[in-house]
């Protein structure tokens, strides 16, 4: 509801809060899993999955142009479905950790569209809201975190932003399904297990869905 409100409200008093907010959301949502801490990372990997699922919605509903909801929503099912195939079955017995897992995409997602929205894009702003999580998570984490960790989740911060800027909410949400793929073809060649039918469908599918989400489309 907040992301509606501040997608439709007068540019000149919402754009620096609607840059924070959708910073904070698009780069906190990937960080949830360190927040949360005993999160399977796995589970984590096919929750994000979603994501390019979540940009096309909020797309949709913050009035963002392009193709079809529909259209846009198949890629990240495919993901899904292929790494649902190729990784462990998550365990959502832990009620907890089930929220944590659906906020992970749906804040991660919409704080994309919000930032790409036809209406203007304040990078400081989501700069701002990015480094906001970061110093929440090193409070969270009472100071164990190394400086070094910080500071380089700091340029990864700044990369984030850049990159869904040039990019395109969709093009920058493939991350979540390209870089699991590109693990699991490592992991095959240097493991070499005995190929399954199962293995070689969810393969193809996570293919398909992230060919598909890079490919160059009509942002905003």
């Amino acid at each position: 509801m907040l992301v509606l409100v501040l997608g439709r409200a007068p540019l000149g008093v919402a754009k620096d809060w609607r840059g924070m907010l959708a910073g904070a959301m698009m780069l906190g949502g990937p960080a949830i899993g360190l927040l949360s801490g005993g999160m399977d990372s796995g589970s984590l990997t096919i929750a994000l999955a979603l994501t390019p699922v979540v940009v096309a919605v909020a797309a949709a509903a913050l009035g963002d142009g392009g193709e079809g909801m529909a259209g846009r929503m198949w890629p990240g099912l495919a993901a899904v479905a292929g790494l649902l195939l190729v990784l462990t079955q998550p365990n959502v017995s832990n009620v907890r950790n089930d929220v944590l897992l659906l906020a992970a995409p749906v804040l991660t997602g919409a704080g994309a569209a919000l930032f790409c929205a036809k209406r203007g894009r304040s990078i400081a702003s989501a700069l701002v809201g990015g480094a906001a999580v970061f110093v929440v998570s090193w409070v969270w984490a009472r100071g164990a975190v190394s400086v070094v960790a910080v500071a380089c989740d700091g340029l990864l911060t700044v990369l984030g932003v850049l990159a869904v800027s040039r990019l395109g909410a969709t093009r920058w949400s493939a991350q979540f399904a390209v870089v699991p793929l590109l693990i699991v073809l490592e992991g095959l060649v240097l493991v070499r297990p005995g190929l399954q039918v199962r293995w070689l469908v969810g393969l193809a599918l996570i293919a398909a869905g992230s060919v598909y989400l890079l490919l160059p489309k009509d942002e905003g």
